[in-house]
């Protein structure tokens, strides 16, 4: 049997993986090479060590972050006399190896542990903006020269207290699922040589963008899921309990008593063929069965809503409730039992 002619080879062997220059090629969801890398976004992914929080998950703790951005952001108003302003950037997962590439040198990194909880977190502000705390600090207005530098022993020990107010401030929003108290263990100038974790260790970024004064800066927490995942855990099916409940029936009020409804009254009959019913006439008697009287349906919006028996008072049609309906309930929010 002879071989197609037009049939294409899509495989490709080890060293076209390995590459010529190092780096590895990279292939779209559809098998395709693609040669132009400039075009794509290319970020790190360890499928071994994934992080177990959906986009859902991300979002209500992202929730929970802002509020404590808001209340961290005038507690150190109150600490250095002045105007903080603090906005959250983002909340993101991401590996340790790239969470330490990405710290600027200089910068004023603080370790800290959770004495509750397993492992180092990291603290990370931007150096400018830790010099310009120590400035303030000192009686200073809170702005510095622009250039970028690490601090000296005196000015990190000046500089702790303000760190201390933002850990503590961070622990306080997880009081309602874990009580936990931080202590500043060391500090750093450099990511380089952290080695708190393992590279491939899933963290969790809360990035910050901070400013007071004249000056501007990044802050950032970083801490081990598996450090947090007792709390996160805690927290988010306490969240999924809540979302649960059932919702309370509208509460009735009087001044719905005087607004008119369209009612009526129906009964479910009988089947009929389209032929007889279209061989209707005038004068023609059809047969119904005498119980219906009463399962007399009294429906309002279209809705089923009373069950009873339709008879006389006096000169008058009336309608007597004899069952009420779950649906009476949820649309008029009032129980007839």
């Amino acid at each position: 049997m002879s071989a197609d002619s037009n049939f294409q080879d899509e495989s490709f062997d080890l060293n076209e993986l390995q590459g010529s220059s190092g780096q590895s090629p990279v292939f779209s969801f559809e098998g395709i090479k693609i040669t132009d890398l400039a075009s794509v976004s290319i970020k790190k992914y360890d499928f071994t060590n994934p992080i177990v929080l959906s986009d859902a998950d991300l979002s209500k703790l992202k929730t929970k972050s802002e509020q404590f951005v808001y209340y961290l952001s005038g507690h150190l108003s109150m600490f250095l006399r002045t105007e903080f302003n603090l906005e959250l950037e983002d909340l993101t997962a991401d590996l340790y190896s790239n969470f330490t590439q990405s710290i600027k040198n200089p910068s004023c990194i603080t370790m800290f542990k959770l004495q509750e909880l397993n492992g180092v977190c990291l603290l990370d502000v931007n150096s400018h903006l830790s010099a310009t705390v120590v400035d303030r600090i000192l009686g200073g207005r809170g702005s510095t020269n622009p250039e970028e530098r690490g601090l000296t022993d005196i000015e990190k020990a000046l500089v702790e207290d303000f760190n201390q107010i933002i850990l503590e401030e961070w622990c306080k929003q997880w009081h309602s699922t874990m009580s936990l108290t931080p202590s500043i263990i060391g500090t750093e100038s450099s990511g380089k040589f952290l080695q708190t974790s393992p590279s491939d260790a899933m963290m969790l970024i809360m990035s910050m963008e901070a400013s007071f004064g004249d000056v501007s800066g990044p802050m950032r927490i970083a801490v081990p899921y598996y450090t947090l995942e007792p709390v996160v855990s805690r927290l988010l099916s306490s969240v999924s309990v809540s979302d649960k409940k059932t919702v309370k029936p509208p509460r009735w009020h009087e001044i719905y008593d005087a607004i008119p409804v369209d009612v009526s009254a129906e009964w479910d009959a009988f089947e009929l063929s389209l032929r007889d019913l279209s061989n209707l006439e005038v004068d023609d008697v059809i047969e119904l069965s005498p119980d219906l009287i009463e399962k007399t349906n009294l429906r309002i919006e279209g809705r089923t809503c009373f069950v009873g028996e339709v008879g006389l008072e006096r000169d008058q049609v009336a309608f007597q409730v004899n069952e009420s309906i779950v649906d009476a309930v949820k649309l008029i929010g009032k129980n007839h039992g």
